[in-house]
């Protein structure tokens, strides 16, 4: 299966802090691992850093699964990004997920997305994924961002997971509904 996903690009009226740091995205580069480890064809698309539109990228690489993560602030850029790939390949399953998708799956009930992935796992499971085996993120991908990734004044950063959940019970943060501190 060939899988091409998606990091957006937030709202051009979105307050970010892409003016002092646009890190690699660790989450697509390891689900990345895990489908490649499976037989699948992965191409990973940093919308943030990229020029051309999403249109341009779905035309080249003829995708099966349209896989796009976010968080609270992409929700109407990522049933955007369905809509447009839907109009570009009517075929294409599209699959949203990342943090909000986990907690708040209804904000993206909409036509043009065809799964909410609450977990990794159901993307797995959607592209018949059987070997599960924790990988390390596919670093390789997108390898053509990589001397674009920084944070603040450093150039050529990479993420690195040091920790699963958080101690504390913030009544504003997601952390505690997708990763209880145990």
């Amino acid at each position: 299966m060939r899988v091409l996903l998606f990091r957006p690009k937030p709202h051009r009226a979105t307050i970010g802090l892409h003016s002092v740091m646009i890190c690699e995205p660790l989450e697509l580069m390891t689900l990345a691992a895990v489908l490649r480890v499976n037989g699948h064809i992965v191409e990973i698309v940093d919308m943030i850093l990229e020029r051309r539109p999403l249109e341009y990228f779905i035309k080249l690489h003829q995708p099966d699964l349209v896989g796009i993560t976010g968080y609270i602030s992409h929700i109407g850029v990522m049933k955007d990004y369905a809509r447009r790939i839907k109009k570009t390949g009517s075929d294409i399953k599209v699959c949203v997920g990342g943090v909000h998708a986990t907690v708040c799956p209804d904000d993206f009930e909409c036509a043009d997305i065809d799964h909410i992935c609450q977990s990794a796992e159901e993307l797995y499971r959607i592209t018949g994924c059987t070997d599960l085996t924790p990988r390390l993120p596919e670093r390789n991908l997108p390898k053509r961002y990589t001397d674009k990734y920084y944070y603040l004044f450093q150039t050529r950063c990479a993420l690195i997971k040091t920790s699963y959940g958080c101690p504390y019970s913030c009544t504003f943060c997601f952390c505690k509904e997708i990763a209880p501190y145990s």
